[in-house]
């Protein structure tokens, strides 16, 4: 398995909680979260090494601190189409029901996001409001890389993900195990007048084209922010955040 390097408290804790983590931790100097890492890598039997703040330079660049992880991860949330499908529409015990008398699933499409920056920080929001699913194309999107760790806080080493082949037949996937499928559009109608209970699937298109002509054939309905302001539109892991919250708002999945 290749190994990447891995910078910053949150994604090296993260990586090294993962099962299937082998490699070395390269520390520099004592305190709280040096010495949580150190704890994390022992149990983990992932090696330390003491070294100097040079070192910890060389190894993790400008973005390293006290702390750089050298690691190779098997398995992960990355999971098979049938197995995550499989997952999703079983009925745990005591599950919430929603009003269509299924339970309330939420799922992530993402059409070709490319920006590590982006993918990062929607799956720190998909973390945050307990997506239970991510989608991911295999080609022409961003890699699960230290960039994406760091942008979501370590939140990308926790998200299940399955990458997909063909976006658009997995969406088809999830319409027959009775999915309802939102596509987010500048266009569409304002998302809190639409009714987000039950198995639902939220898409969102690339930072620069939006959804693809394939994956806009294959949603339910178009939905989009209400906003007042004088540009475009919003960034799209904002976008992600705001239509999340949205969601589970209405799922009641959080309760204050």
């Amino acid at each position: 398995m290749k190994q990447q390097t891995y910078v910053g408290y949150h994604s090296i804790a993260a990586i090294l909680k993962r099962d299937g983590t082998s490699g070395t931790l390269y520390i520099h100097g004592a305190g709280a979260r040096t010495d949580e890492l150190r704890k994390i890598a022992n149990a983990a039997g992932v090696s330390v090494v003491e070294v100097d703040q040079r070192r910890i330079a060389r190894l993790g660049g400008a973005a390293a601190r006290n702390a750089v992880l050298v690691a190779s991860v098997a398995g992960g949330p990355r999971l098979p189409l049938n197995e995550a499908l499989r997952r999703l529409t079983e009925r745990p015990a005591g599950a919430q029901e929603a009003r269509t008398g299924d339970v309330a699933r939420v799922v992530l499409a993402l059409d070709h996001i490319t920006d590590p920056q982006n993918l990062g920080a929607i799956l720190r929001s998909a973390d945050q409001f307990a997506v239970d699913l991510v989608l991911v194309p295999g080609r022409r999107s961003a890699p699960l890389s230290d960039a994406v760790m760091r942008a979501s806080a370590g939140a990308a080493a926790t998200v299940p993900v399955v990458e997909v082949g063909n976006l658009a037949q997995a969406l088809t996937r999830l319409k027959d195990e009775g999915f309802w499928i939102y596509g987010a559009d500048m266009d569409g109608a304002p998302v809190d007048r639409e009714r987000l209970s039950g198995r639902v699937v939220l898409v969102l298109g690339s930072e620069g084209g939006g959804l693809s002509k394939l994956v806009r054939d294959r949603c339910d309905v178009m939905v989009r922010i209400p906003t007042g302001g004088s540009i475009d539109s919003l960034n799209v892991s904002v976008s992600a955040g705001i239509f999340l919250y949205e969601i589970t708002r209405q799922q009641q999945r959080f309760r204050s």
